[in-house]
């Protein structure tokens, strides 16, 4: 099984799809026994093509997951949820630009833990706030390729679609 790899898209990102090579296997943890109907594996991602690496040495890249999961789960799902971990860092990096998250400096556990919580409330609220209140330009259809509405609130159709009379 370890030299057996699958092609599998970890999701969506910045320029496509995130396409790597996966194997996993089972391993025992020395000193945790997993919990009843779950298993520990070792799943392990590979870059699909060799990379210039430190010290000039050609190879692929890895990264490796140790996951604790159900034990019918199968590698699909496994890539899957390894895939959540890209959308964590992005919004702790949102967290950081938009409510300073990482803009603070302390001597005592207590008043780094205030500080984190509540720069993470602050990005909750501000994504609630965001889910229920779209930008209105940002959900616009672009001109001329859909129905607009003009400002009497009439809906227009598009000159590609219709011969511009009022649908409403």
């Amino acid at each position: 099984m370890r030299d057996q790899w699958e092609r599998r898209s970890q999701g969506e990102g910045s320029k496509g799809q995130r396409y790597y090579d996966w194997t996993w296997f089972e391993v025992t943890l020395s000193g945790q026994r997993p919990a009843d109907g779950f298993a520990h594996h070792l799943l392990i991602r590979r870059s699909t093509k060799k990379k210039q690496l430190a010290g000039g040495r050609v190879d692929y890249e890895y990264a490796y997951f140790l996951v604790h999961h159900r034990r019918e789960s199968a590698l699909p799902e496994a890539v899957r949820r390894a895939g959540v971990r890209w959308k964590i860092e992005e919004n702790n990096e949102a967290a950081k630009q938009i409510t300073g998250l990482g803009q603070y400096q302390v001597r005592r556990w207590n008043s780094g833990h205030r500080h984190v919580t509540c720069a993470m409330l602050a990005l909750a609220f501000l994504a609630v706030q965001r889910a229920q209140h779209p930008d209105p330009e940002v959900d616009a259809p672009p001109p001329g390729t859909a129905e607009q509405a003009d400002n009497t609130g009439k809906i227009w159709q598009s000159k590609e679609e219709g011969d511009c009379r009022s649908s409403a």
